[in-house]
């Protein structure tokens, strides 16, 4: 299985979930997220439709701007600021062979997620 990275080198979770993910001995391919973000079918995928929120990154310059804390978008408006600026998506995002997508850093759903 060859995981499909996409983060930010100065992203201090990206860093951590890129430890882990070599200390655990699992093959990834990196993809920078600014220049080559998930698809739009991944992204759809990806952001669950009661929780938009959760896929969306609170420290973008968008999310400020836009003030989305408070007016949190539907999914396809929310896909659609991802996919004008992937600094928007909540990082990192994995997507294993399967097509089974993981978000952001916690090492115990990273760890099955890897199970899958």
């Amino acid at each position: 299985m060859t995981l499909r990275f996409y983060g930010k080198k100065t992203c201090i979770t990206c860093q951590k979930a890129k430890a882990f993910l070599e200390e655990h001995q699992v093959a990834f391919e990196e993809f920078p997220i600014e220049t080559q973000p998930p698809s739009k079918a991944e992204l759809e995928k990806l952001v669950n439709e009661t929780d938009v929120q959760a896929s969306l990154n609170s420290r973008s310059t968008i999310y400020r701007a836009q003030n989305l804390g408070k007016n949190v978008p539907d999914k396809q408006t929310a896909i659609a600021l991802m996919l004008q600026d992937p600094n928007l998506i909540k990082r990192p995002v994995l997507i294993n062979d399967q097509g089974q997508i993981a978000q952001g850093f916690d090492a115990e759903r990273l760890k099955a997620f890897l199970a899958c």
